[in-house]
This record gives C-alpha cells, structure tokens and sequence, in this order.
C-alpha cells in the first residue's frame, strides 16, 4: 500500500515497525505507541476504501464492547490517505491454525476454546455485531490457556457485509465456529473456501462433510453430532450463545494430550464416536466448570481474514507418531503481536502428553544433617556430664517457676488497693477513661493497613473463582478490576451460597473499615476477618449494598489476619448473565 512502510507514523503516535499480513489492499502491522510506549497491532486500508467508513464506524462500535474473550479495540483514525484500527498486542498467543501445523487438538480442548469463542460472539451479537469471517485464524489461545477472537465486526465491515441481517449473521458465525471445531478434531478445514495453512477436508459423493468420527478416532459422540448435523443438515444452535450452552460445562483450564488419531493407526481405538451421542458425565473429565458460560460474553478486534497471507504447510514427519513434534518453516502471520524472540522460547515446543506435576525448589536450598541429639537414646545409663545437665536444666525450670508465681501472687493481692497506683488511670463502670499526658492509650493509630497478598475464595465451588485476576483489586488502578464467572443468576446458578476474595495481611491486625470499589450494578456483600482461611469462625465485619465505592464500618475494630470479602448477590450485566467486578480494596485499622 502506498505510504505504508517500515518507520512511518500514523496518527502521530503509531510507529510501523514488523508486517503481519497484507491482503486486497489491507495490510496489518506491529507498531509502537508512542505515547504509552507500548506495542499495538494496527490494520491499515486506504482512506478511499469503498467500505472504510464502515469499518471505522464498526471499529468505534466493538471498542464499547468489554470482555476478556476478545481482542480490544484501542483507537481508530485516519492520516492523509490511510484510515487504521489500532488493537492491543497480543503477545505470546497462537491462531488454531498454527497449533494445528503441530498436532490435531484434545476433543475437550477443542470443546474449551469453541465454547469460549462462542460466549465472546455471543456478547457482541447482543450489541448488534457479529464476526462473519471467522476462520482458525482468528481463534487464539494465550500461553495461560486463555482464549480471545480477533476480527469481530471489522472485517466484515471491509467485505461489505456489515448491513447482513441479525438472524443470519448469527447462524453464519454458529457454523464458523462449528467448521472451527471440526478443524481441531480432525485437521482440516470442511468450508467451501480455503483457509491457508489449513487442509481442506475431503467431501463425500454427495458432498456433504465426513463426520470427525469417521476421520480419527476419540471424538466424543456430542461433538460428532453438532459438526455433522450443523455442517451437513443445516441445523443446530442458532446463535454463539446457544451453540456455548450447547457446549457447556468445558474446563477451566487448558487440556493437555494428543488429539485423535487416523483409524488404524498405531494404539488408534476404533473409528466412530465415543459414547452412543452421549457426551461422559461431567466427573469423568477433570477440571470442568459447573458455569453454564454460554450466556453471555463481548469483544473487539481487527478482521484478520481480510488481511491474512498465506502460511507455509507444515512439514509432516512420522505422521502415526502421536509423540513426533511437527516443524513448520515458516511464521503464522495469525501469531498477532508476538515478540521475536518467542521463537526462541524453549517453552513453545510442543509436548503431546499431559504436564507431569512438578515441585520446583529454591536453587539456595540445601538439605542438613539431622542434629546430634542432646542426650543419649537408648537403654544405657547417662554418663556423668548428662546427668549434671539434666539436673541444671529441671533446677532452673524450677526457679523460673518459683520467681513467676511470687509475682504473680503479689500483683493478685496489691491489684485491688488503687492507693498503691495513684498515678494509673481509674476504670468506672461502663466507661473508659482517657489515657494521662504521655501515656499509651493502647490503641493503634488508624490508617491503610497494607496487603501482602491476595487469592480468589470459592470454598463451596472448585476452588478458584477467576483466581488469576485477583491480584487487580488490589494494583491501585481503578482501571482493572477482579471479575467473578459469569453466572445464570443473581444466587450463582443455585450451585453455591457465595464466592469472593480473600486478602492476607501478613499478621493479626486490627480491621475497623474495608472499602470496596465495585463495577457494574448493585451487589450484596459481607466483609469479614478472620484468623484462618474459612468462613467458619470469622467474625463479621460488616456488609456492603451498592455500587461504586462501598465501605464496611465495624463499631470496634475487629482483630485477624485474612479479610473475606464474600459476595452473596451478584451484580446482573445482562439477561440471565451475572457476575460480579471490584476495582479496589482498601483496608483501614
């Protein structure tokens, strides 16, 4: 494109510096903000792009759509002749067509990302927008196992079909994502137009798409049905949110393993579906979340398929060895905004097994001989020296004890004579009095108290309760914010009486107030201190109904070294859509 290059600045601030892709006149690049002095990834077309108006309108439209599932739109301009969208970097992350070069996906991974992906279309077909484009390029999974769709509204906008209607934009998006997971159980892709990097898949006769059941082995028999129903018969879900209730329950967390494997391959079970179209009981996968998370979701990214290049194929060795690693030659250009150096990151290469369990030491540490013991053991008679220490030892036991209960006994019989103390302060029934000049009142002076650390509290779940973003209510930006799971309604889904934080303050300290900055609506929750890590026990602090900041007052100040913040009312974001936000926690004494 002309006037786009290496070096050039756009919009005063964003410096090209790396090219992605370049397709009809659609180019993606790496560049620097200038101002924030941080990567972005930026999406320039020409000023004159017949639809460039649209795409900066659905740009501007998608950045007032917030959730983590999608890439965030940061700003949108033109300079002179070239309009761009300016989109967070997303460093560190992989297309699902780059993991595909490397191996097939686990069925519940595949399960996983699809169900996340739907539930971030899901929130922006909510607001009126919708993908249209979506292709494994366009799905990415974080080194965290985290999943964000790029390319929501904005590419279609460059395509021209951002005036499609609502009802068919949705089924358009609900069979991409399908042809996506069809792609992650088997390898290749099953649209009628090509996707680079991706095989395409073979048709039958009557040209209708093989079921993955009948390509590899391992594939559970829900998935099975969704792919050959909604790719063959035109049926199925509707809408991404339908599609992810569909999906749901999925794992919290990535799933590690080979994907299926070709029928006859070596240790390949038979071909056909796992399980008779019943998908295994939610106990027999691991990790699995009781959320029903497929209602609700949002986003905001860059179409990357009006401006993917072709990749290279990958290179394909031993192809029945499900523990051989795949090479490819060169660059996805889907890794969006990666360092360079994450080529060289010995943590990429791909491991086909499951992540033994490891316990990492501390290099200082240094395992000791066990000490000498102080007396003899055994049967033997004492030698002389350990009996004259054992007798110096109980005798000096006893005068301790002999000097503590002398003054012990003289405090209990001169404490009730007050001529004895004239100058001590005098205690009258129901009242305290004040402290005398250049005394101690005993009481410490009030003010923030400091946290030391901070971890999500589920006791009645599964134990984490976005547990990875805890630590923002407590990084002094009211900016970040720690958001619960998404939850059907205000009582989490019947599945639990509450869920919350839990802050460590290092010590036993004494807590009067906890002030609670909450996002969204209005929420219930109750504060307590504690000396352990449980409710049982706690005393109550006080509780919050509100939004905004919120404070927690106790009469007296209550003494322990854990505050639980426990929600008992979430706060509602949309229809049968519940969660709650908190920005900040401040603890005063």
């Amino acid at each position: 494109m002309e006037g786009i290059s290496r070096g050039v600045t756009l919009g005063g601030r964003y410096e090209l510096s790396r090219a992605l892709s370049s397709r009809d006149d659609v180019e993606q690049w790496i560049a620097t903000d200038s101002t924030l002095g941080r990567e972005v990834t930026i999406t320039c077309f020409a000023a004159d792009h017949p639809h460039a108006a649209a795409a900066l309108d659905s740009a501007r439209r998608i950045a007032g759509v917030e959730d983590h599932r999608l890439v965030r739109v940061l700003d949108v301009g033109t300079d002179e002749h070239v309009s761009f969208v300016v989109e967070e970097a997303v460093h560190h992350a992989t297309s699902v067509a780059a993991l595909l070069r490397e191996d097939r996906l686990p069925a519940e991974e595949v399960r996983r990302i699809i169900g996340e992906a739907a539930s971030g279309l899901e929130t922006a077909r909510a607001r009126g927008l919708h993908h249209l484009i979506l292709t494994p390029h366009h799905v990415l999974r974080a080194r965290d196992g985290s999943v964000q769709v790029s390319g929501v509204a904005i590419g279609a906008a460059l395509a021209g079909r951002d005036d499609d209607p609502s009802a068919g934009a949705s089924r358009d998006d609900v069979v991409a994502l399908v042809s996506v997971a069809y792609a992650g159980l088997t390898g290749e892709w099953p649209g009628s137009d090509e996707v680079p990097g991706v095989p395409s898949a073979e048709r039958r006769a009557d040209g209708q798409v093989t079921s993955p059941a009948e390509v590899v082995t391992g594939v559970p028999g829900d998935l099975d049905t969704l792919c050959r129903t909604t790719l063959n018969d035109d049926e199925g879900p509707l809408t991404p949110g339908e599609l992810a209730r569909q999906l749901s329950p999925w794992s919290s967390e990535q799933v590690y393993g080979a994907g299926g494997r070709e029928p006859g391959a070596p240790g390949a079970p038979a071909a056909g579906p796992s399980g008779n179209g019943v998908r295994p009981a939610s106990g027999s996968r691991p990790g699995l979340s009781g959320i029903k998370a497929g209602t609700a979701a949002g986003g905001a990214a860059v179409g990357a398929a009006a401006v993917r290049g072709p990749s290279a194929r990958a290179t394909r060795t031993t192809e029945d060895d499900p523990t051989m690693v795949r090479t490819f030659q060169e660059d996805d250009a889907t890794m969006i905004g990666r360092r360079p150096e994450f080529d060289e990151d010995a943590t990429t290469t791909y491991r086909p097994g499951p992540l033994p369990a490891r316990i990492d030491e501390d290099d200082d540490y240094e395992e000791l001989e066990p000490p000498i013991p102080l007396l003899n053991t055994g049967r033997e008679e004492p030698d002389r020296d350990s009996s004259r220490l054992a007798l110096g030892i109980v005798a000096g036991v006893v005068v301790i004890a002999l000097v503590l209960a002398f003054f012990g006994l003289r405090s209990i019989f001169s404490g009730g004579d007050d001529s004895n103390n004239p100058a001590g302060p005098t205690l009258q029934s129901g009242t305290t009095s004040a402290s005398q000049p250049g005394s101690s009142s005993g009481r410490p002076a009030s003010g923030p108290i400091a946290v030391q650390s901070i971890s999500s509290f589920d006791p009645e779940g599964r134990g984490n309760e976005k547990d990875e973003l805890a630590r923002l209510a407590i990084d002094g930006n009211p900016d970040t914010r720690w958001r619960s799971y998404i939850y059907k309604n205000e009582t989490f889904g019947g599945i639990k009486s509450g869920a919350g934080l839990i802050l460590n303050l290092g010590s036993a300290k004494d807590v009067r107030s906890v002030q609670v900055s909450i996002s969204g609506e209005t929420t219930d929750i109750t504060v307590y201190v504690s000396d352990e890590k449980r409710l049982s026990g706690a005393k109550e602090l006080g509780k919050i109904s509100g939004t905004g900041d919120q404070t927690a007052t106790a009469s007296q100040p209550v003494k322990g070294q854990y505050v639980i913040v426990w929600i008992t009312k979430l706060s509602q974001e949309q229809r049968r859509a519940f969660r709650d936000q908190i920005a900040e926690i401040k603890v005063s004494s």
